[in-house]
């Protein structure tokens, strides 16, 4: 039987004048960032060029920003903003500067610190409009590999750098992160950066109420600091001698049923038990975990696996620390987001400092996504990806026009009615939060 083929329809390429751009959602996030302040923030913080033929340090930050939104995985792919013209206008961006200058740019003295301060800007806009009032912080590593060859080798076995970040759940929002050599204990720069979101909540008028963290904060000046500043913790207990005694001295009839969220029995059971450390001012609860191992053994010592978490939240009974521990596994989530969705796990230098930065302004690139899900998409936006955001808003085919001195956006009807109510909404970022 013979197949019937519908033949295709010749057409030819023809270049035009015309502004299209193909990511028109972008601006969307770019005017959030100007109603919140950030682009004058940028202006305040950063020098002038030297000329007039030099970029502003705005067009360096915001068009890498957007080139991060937009989907870039390497730093060669600026190119694709630098192209978009009818974007350019959009957002007002002058010059978009080559991958070659942008390397010379992350290496200047003080620009990691500045983009610190522009992080710290955005982060207290977000945290300043949210509705929330108490806050937990999540602390986690996480490893970047690098093809570099220069970068030493880290405790995973293989080269590559290191990124230490504070996360509040509550807003789904990167506010510390610490980026340094493969090579650096997990542990160290946590009590650091557990002060210094103290602080900026402090500041805020907003509290810091609870501290998530596995074994990497079981530390005694960690849970010091908490005692003094009255954060509540739940940090998993490194398993050393002095803790295997405490569980081996646990009575028997002390050992309870687990129950899941839905009260469902599982095949886990908890005690409680009072533990302290040489160098702790106060002491603290070690809640015990165990269940049966998948092979059975002679002797107790063996028969079960243990799992511990400390903590000085005397509130919440035991279970309720248990699954609210648990949740900490979000910091997974959040950094699948930075390395795979914002394209973080690349390493465009080889020197600390430069990558440092670049990592910086993919995390503010991350924060602003939160900040125009959280007040301008809301609703089911708040948690989608970056990726669905892309395929849903970002990805918008526009044609800019200038007419009688103005700038227009020509949309289809359906991306118009979408990106019409989103515009409208940008406006109340600038307004006071809801009492």
């Amino acid at each position: 039987m013979d197949t019937l083929h519908q033949p295709q329809q010749d057409f030819q390429l023809k270049i035009t004048s015309d502004c299209i751009t193909p990511k028109s959602g972008l601006v969307v996030f770019f005017e959030a960032a100007r109603a919140m302040g950030l682009l004058s923030k940028i202006d305040q913080l950063f020098p002038r060029p030297g000329s007039n033929r030099g970029i502003q340090a705005r067009d360096y930050v915001m068009s890498i920003v957007l080139m991060f939104l937009g989907g870039g995985r390497f730093m060669e792919d600026i190119r694709q903003i630098k192209d978009d013209n009818g974007l350019l206008k959009l957002c007002g961006i002058r010059r978009v500067p080559s991958p070659d200058a942008i390397a010379l740019w992350l290496r200047e003295e003080d620009n990691l610190n500045r983009l610190l301060r522009i992080m710290e800007y955005l982060n207290a806009e977000i945290i300043k409009h949210s509705e929330t009032e108490e806050f937990t912080l999540d602390v986690d590593a996480t490893l970047t590999e690098s093809k570099k060859g220069d970068a030493p080798m880290n405790y995973e076995g293989f080269h590559g750098f290191s990124a230490l970040l504070g996360y509040l759940p509550e807003l789904d929002l990167c506010v510390v992160d610490d980026y340094r050599t493969g090579n650096v204990s997990p542990q160290t720069g946590i009590k650091e950066q557990l002060i210094y979101t103290h602080k900026l909540f402090k500041k805020l008028r907003k509290k810091l109420r609870y501290f998530r963290s596995d074994s990497a904060a079981y530390q005694a000046a960690i849970f010091n600091e908490c005692f003094r500043r009255g954060i509540a913790f739940t940090i998993t207990a490194d398993q050393d001698i002095a803790v295997k005694a405490i569980i081996a001295a646990i009575p028997a009839e002390d050992w309870q049923p687990l129950h899941d969220r839905h009260g469902v029995k599982t095949d886990r059971e908890y005690a409680t038990t009072v533990h302290t450390m040489n160098k702790t001012e106060e002491s603290f609860t070690l809640i015990v975990q165990r269940c049966q191992g998948k092979q059975t053994s002679l002797f107790d010592e063996y028969k079960y696996r243990y799992y511990v978490i400390a903590t000085n939240d005397y509130e919440r009974d035991a279970q309720e620390l248990i699954h609210f521990h648990n949740q900490k596994g979000s910091s997974e989530n959040y950094h699948k987001e930075l390395k795979s969705g914002f394209g973080l796990e690349y390493t465009p230098t080889q020197e600390l400092a430069a990558n440092a930065a670049y990592f910086r302004l993919g995390v503010i690139a991350y924060n602003l996504s939160v900040a125009v899900k959280r007040f301008v998409l809301k609703g089911d936006w708040i948690k989608k990806t970056i990726t669905t955001l892309r395929w849903q808003l970002i990805f918008i085919a526009g044609k800019v026009v200038t007419h009688a001195r103005q700038l227009f956006l020509n949309l289809s009807r359906r991306s118009f009615k979408l990106l019409l109510p989103l515009r409208e909404a940008i406006p109340l970022i600038c307004s006071p939060p809801a009492t």
